[in-house]
């Protein structure tokens, strides 16, 4: 009997929980895989691996299998077993899966500062729309993941030279050991982050919070939040379907890179606003731009 919780165990502190959450979903799929076959899971033999990455790759987009061979190679190493998922005859199947399904990531719809004007508007007035109001004005400027949004800190505030208010944003996907960012806020951010401190007496611990009727809760959000957050205010906000389905806790991000290209600055200006460390990464971010080259 494989104990998963004690192979995750292991892995705690070294990683974030989102991405423990995902090895874990992960090998919990494959272990429920192997069962269904009659293969061995722990140790996997590469013709285990070879066919999993047959057989799902038949309803998974390439990317997912993929994400699936590195949590469970990742278990595997963690156990002193050879990693199934380096065999040359995993790595050709899994080309033969993105040859069989060729296509690019899809990209969240960008909210753009227009459509995020549109969703701060429609934010209700009591304590839960201003919260709302808050993550949509912090996750813009920020250009913060949907998981960096939600970790944000009050104490990581502070005054920047120019009367505004900066952001230390601890950690990101590409920075696991957490030297972090500094991203500053817009002057009219940085006045409504000050109301949102001041009216909810938050001097410590998680900037956005769970609101419960008129309350406050002291807990993080959950990253999903995100996501249905903007797509509640679009929907309130009565905008096409293609923008409320679009929509995702990326969004934010996406778009602010989006304005700050239509706003003139360069490449290197939005790698460094967004902690970006790859120009590849920054370019597929802004290709949906429409710049009107040719007027």
């Amino acid at each position: 009997m494989i104990d998963l919780q004690q192979i995750m165990e292991k892995l705690e502190g070294a990683y974030s929980d989102h991405t423990l959450r995902g090895y874990r979903t992960d090998m919990q799929q494959f272990l429920r895989w192997c069962e269904a076959a009659g293969h061995e899971p722990l140790p996997a033999a590469p013709a285990t691996i070879v066919a999993y990455v047959k057989g799902e790759g038949e309803r998974l987009l390439p990317s997912t299998i993929r994400r699936r061979l590195c949590g469970i190679g990742r278990i595997h190493r963690l156990m002193r077993y050879d990693d199934p998922t380096r065999d040359e005859e995993v790595q050709l199947a899994l080309r033969r899966v993105r040859r069989q399904k060729p296509g690019r990531p899809r990209q969240a719809l960008g909210v753009t500062a227009k459509l995020r004007d549109q969703l701060i508007a429609v934010c209700s007035d009591d304590l839960i729309g201003f919260r709302d109001e808050i993550l949509v004005r912090v996750g813009f400027d920020t250009l913060c993941r949907r998981g960096e949004l939600v970790a944000l800190r009050a104490q990581d505030l502070f005054e920047n030279e120019r009367g505004n208010l900066s952001i230390l944003v601890r950690r990101a996907k590409n920075d696991q050991t957490g030297q972090g960012r500094i991203a500053p806020l817009s002057s009219a951010t940085s006045d409504r982050v000050r109301a949102w401190l001041a009216q909810t007496g938050i001097e410590t611990g998680p900037l956005l919070r769970p609101v419960y009727g008129e309350h406050l809760k002291r807990l993080y959000l959950e990253p999903v939040t995100i996501s249905r957050v903007l797509k509640k205010l679009a929907g309130r906000a009565h905008a096409a379907a293609s923008t409320r389905q679009g929509v995702s806790g990326h969004s934010l991000r996406v778009g602010a890179a989006q304005q700050l290209t239509l706003d003139g600055h360069s490449p290197l200006q939005i790698m460094r606003a967004g902690g970006w460390r790859s120009m590849a990464v920054v370019a597929r971010y802004i290709e949906n731009v429409d710049l009107d080259l040719w007027g």
